[in-house]
């Protein structure tokens, strides 16, 4: 009916998708996977079959700069493809090791070589649609080199969005959606509403099994951010805490729990942890803006973690958490590890519903935990179970989508979880990437590589496997069905029903408990 409009869509999506993994970027973790699977001691067979693709796209450039990466890496990269062609066509293998070594040597000297370059729509408005693309794209220099992009719409306003490869944001979208509902909840309850309770939220759009676009939060700062910068500004090092509980016990990682637990206490008592509260006091232009922001904070805060709770969101690092400057309100992101899959982890599992520590309780002042935070967490959580039946159709049609489960939800041969957790997620108490639990939690993997780059590779394989396997008859369905059930009518704890202000003093107590949080892993930041 509308071919131009079809046409135009298809070419956005397609650059977009394009520039989501750049020729060097794409060679980079594919060497990364091959040597990965190589020491695994995969079938050769699905190495070059992993290649095929690539090599397809390397022989097809179309833009200047992959024309560029052909003249400089393409001779040789074929040269290596055409050694482990050889290898693989073999009769004896066993008398060809040399072509496969020599292969694996000239893609780790490319490796060597290559330098990484750097939803608007409402039913009830007027449709904003794209203008123009302005022509500069700004990488950021994470794990996954994200690309900050903005689009001038047609009501002359611009919005900025960071462009994800890698990484799948079907069930960040979703996630999204139940939001939208929790929030169209929230502003029919009187008491709610006249609070003006809600949950912050940006537009995922994925385009892709592996690609997408996120609405980018502007005038916001990561936990982490806020922390160091205040650190910086008095002198102190990042991983203070640290340091004392290292100076009680130096051998941190073969602690027991109890040791872990005398050790954590004796961190946290000595050193202070007020660091996002004298942020938001100092940024404060009066004590009538702090108090708002103070109030703005504490409130989302808690309506996030109730929601958070129900959803079973974990990997709730100080990098996924955002403070906006202006209001104080709270914003997370990366919700891709949903239906309490962080708890389930073969090593270091998350023991804490919510991420309440001490950084983020300060700032509440004198009635901490027991004034507005538990107050809102209260109303948050009635008006939830009033409308469980609201929640549960929206929440079972997410643990039922086979476009989604199988991201969670796939095994190892040794029953271990595949995919709890996101190399790019994980950072140490310096703000820097924590490569020993990356390390630790790549190993899980299959051969031995990060979520993120799996599922790159094996999307599709992970979809078609599972989809049939996945119905209303799976027991791992329907164990996380009436976890959420249990949630939703306060026997989440035993078989009593609890009353809603019994439900939230036990879940306060659980995530402010130190023996949940001292034997998390370093990642999370516990101390913070």
């Amino acid at each position: 009916m509308y071919p131009e409009l079809v046409e135009q869509t298809e070419l956005v999506s397609r650059e977009l998708i394009r520039i989501t993994l750049l020729f060097p970027e794409m060679w980079m973790k594919s060497i990364d996977s091959l040597a990965a699977k190589y020491s695994g001691g995969h079938d050769i067979s699905e190495i070059v079959r992993e290649l095929q693709s690539h090599y397809k796209r390397l022989y097809n450039p179309e833009t200047l700069p992959e024309y560029r990466f052909v003249q400089e890496f393409g001779k040789d990269l074929s040269i290596a493809y055409e050694s482990l062609l050889q290898f693989y066509k073999a009769r004896n293998r066993t008398h060809s090791l040399a072509l496969l070594k020599q292969a694996i040597d000239m893609y780790w000297g490319i490796h060597y070589r290559i330098k990484t370059v750097p939803g608007s729509y409402n039913p009830d408005s007027n449709l904003t649609t794209i203008q123009l693309f302005k022509p500069d794209i700004e990488v950021h220099r994470t794990a996954q080199l994200p690309r900050q992009m903005c689009i001038q719409g047609s009501d002359g306003n611009e919005y900025t969005f960071l462009l994800k490869g890698l990484d799948d944001l079907r069930l960040d979208e979703r996630v999204m959606q139940l939001f939208g509902l929790i929030n169209s909840l929230l502003s029919k309850d009187s008491e709610t509403a006249r609070r003006s309770l809600a949950i912050e939220r940006f537009p995922v759009v994925p385009l892709s099994s592996n690609s997408g676009l996120i609405g980018f939060y502007s005038n916001t700062n990561s936990l982490n951010q806020i922390v160091i910068e205040n650190r910086k500004a008095v002198n102190q090092p990042n991983r203070l805490e640290l340091n004392y509980a290292c100076q009680f016990t130096p051998n941190w990682t073969t602690l027991t729990t109890m040791q872990k637990v005398e050790s954590f206490e004796y961190a946290l008592s000595n050193t202070p942890g007020n660091d996002l509260h004298r942020a938001m006091w100092y940024k404060s232009p009066n004590a009538e803006v702090w108090l708002e922001r103070r109030t703005n904070y504490t409130r989302s805060l808690a309506v996030m973690s109730i929601a958070g709770y129900i959803l079973g969101l974990g990997d709730r690092h100080p990098s996924n958490i955002l403070i906006h400057e202006r209001t104080g309100k709270v914003v997370h992101i990366d919700l891709g590890d949903c239906f309490e899959i962080t708890w389930h982890r073969v090593h270091f599992p998350e023991k804490v519903p919510f991420r309440l520590t001490r950084m983020l309780i300060k700032p509440m002042e004198v009635s901490s935990t027991d004034g507005i935070f538990k107050h809102t967490a209260n109303h948050t959580m009635r008006v939830l179970r009033a409308n469980r039946e609201s929640l549960m159709a929206v929440l079972e049609a997410f643990v039922y989508d086979p476009l989604v489960s199988w991201a969670y939800h796939q095994e190892t041969d040794d029953g271990t979880n595949t995919n709890y957790t996101k190399q790019d997620r994980t950072l140490s108490q310096d703000g820097q990437p924590d490569k020993h639990s990356s390390k630790r939690h790549s190993s899980s993997s299959t051969g031995g590589l990060g979520s993120s780059t799996k599922q790159s590779i094996s999307n599709n394989d992970c979809y078609f496997a599972d989809t049939k396997a996945w119905n209303t008859g799976n027991p791992k369905a329907r164990a996380i069905v009436k976890r959420i059930h249990d949630k939703l009518v306060g026997t989440d704890f035993s078989n009593k029903q609890l009353v809603v202000s019994e439900q939230i003093e036990k879940l306060i107590q659980q995530a402010t408990a130190t023996e949940n949080l001292a034997v998390l892993y370093s990642g999370w930041v516990p101390f913070w």
